[in-house]
């Protein structure tokens, strides 16, 4: 099952809970949203979905932030947006949502003028507002920018005329608080894109010791066969994978041909499915790290596998952009890859990072089954 990538609308960059993001005003809402995307959005529409601040009446937190590309111009890709975003606030128990235009392109209405761009983008909140309306859900704002920056104009898209200049972005509570637990913070969604793209030297290199690793495999398999443990093939090709995370925890990253090992295991459905058990977990970043080394250095289709499980990593750790990124690169890799697919649609709809603990838990139970505790200290 395919869903629109970039190119056409986005969803859920980032899905993560903000119980302390209480928002005041437009200015300080504007301010925090580099922090609350996970990068600086540029010709973006970016929905903010609130909820009930737990335990305290009357008070706003953020439940879901999502981004569009503006880039993409039509009908239809606004309502893709404007579904994906009316399926959020159903599948929760949204308050209310907000929305903010970053466009260098546009500028502030005056006396004599709306401003350029200004149709379109009322345009735009129009339709979100109508769909919104539907499910009984208000927009409670809308504003647009030129750019997210301190002292830099912003102007409301909705109701009364209003406007004013954004606090800087830097002294925002919300990316203090970011900051102060260690949260991601890019300049750009391209910085992202960057830092998963292929090393094509490495790449270049790929196919001989994938034919190579491959023809290990088959003889491990036949030996599998032959002396009737099924279990066999499935266990040394996990302790492959596993041999090479604890080489990262201790500082060494694999070579060239040890990643065309680790991919050749990944090509065991069982295998891959257990590897979900190293996240949340003690061997987790380094597990992300390999990883991201392997979505690095594959062709297609391999690459595939190796960018799920990235995404994988950085959904269940809340950080939503680098899984939209990592997710991206494997459907391109692979359109048809079903728990690509699976984990993509559940980031554009919002679901919750803690549902993934599932999958972990199936992976850890399906390791004990060949005889591999994931939780001990040296995997």
């Amino acid at each position: 099952m395919g869903v629109p990538r970039e190119g056409s609308s986005e969803l859920s960059e980032r899905a993560v809970t903000e119980p302390d993001s209480h928002l005041r005003d437009p200015g300080e809402f504007i301010a925090a949203v580099p922090a609350m995307l996970g990068f600086v959005p540029a010709r973006s529409l970016v929905i903010t979905v609130l909820r009930a601040a737990s335990g305290e009446s009357g008070r706003a937190a953020v439940d879901v932030v999502a981004r569009m590309d503006l880039d993409n111009p039509g009908r239809v890709a606004t309502g893709e947006l404007v579904d994906r975003v009316a399926s959020v606030c159903v599948r929760g128990t949204a308050l209310a949502v907000l929305a903010l235009v970053v466009d260098d392109r546009a500028t502030a209405p005056a006396d004599r003028h709306r401003g350029v761009r200004s149709r379109k983008h009322r345009d735009l909140i129009g339709a979100l507002e109508h769909r919104l309306d539907t499910e009984a859900v208000p927009l409670a704002g809308a504003w647009a920018v030129r750019a997210i920056g301190g002292e830099l104009p912003w102007w409301s898209l909705l109701g009364p005329d209003r406007r004013g200049r954004q606090p800087d972005p830097a002294t925002s509570l919300v990316t203090l608080k970011h900051v102060l637990e260690g949260r991601p913070m890019r300049a750009s969604r391209d910085e992202l894109v960057a830092a998963v793209a292929v090393n094509a030297v490495v790449r270049d290199k790929m196919p001989d010791l994938l034919d190579a690793a491959t023809e290990v495999a088959t003889d491990r398999l036949a030996q599998a066969v032959r002396r009737g443990e099924p279990n066999f093939y499935s266990r040394a090709a996990l302790r492959t994978v596993l041999e090479r995370i604890a080489d990262i925890e201790a500082g060494s990253l694999p070579n060239v041909a040890e990643l065309a090992e680790v991919a050749v295991a990944l090509r065991d459905p069982e295998v891959r499915d257990i590897l979900f058990g190293l996240i949340p977990g003690a061997h987790a970043r380094a597990a992300e790290t390999l990883w991201l080394e392997l979505t690095r250095a594959l062709p297609d289709p391999d690459r595939a596998e190796a960018a799920m499980l990235l995404g994988y990593a950085a959904y269940a750790r809340g950080d939503g952009p680098l899984a939209g990124v990592a997710l991206e690169a494997a459907l391109a890799s692979d359109e048809s890859h079903r728990m690509a697919n699976l984990l993509d649609i559940g980031l554009q709809t919002g679901m919750p990072p803690e549902r993934l603990h599932r999958l972990a838990e199936a992976g850890r139970e399906a390791a004990a089954d060949l005889g591999v505790d994931l939780r001990s200290e040296h995997p």
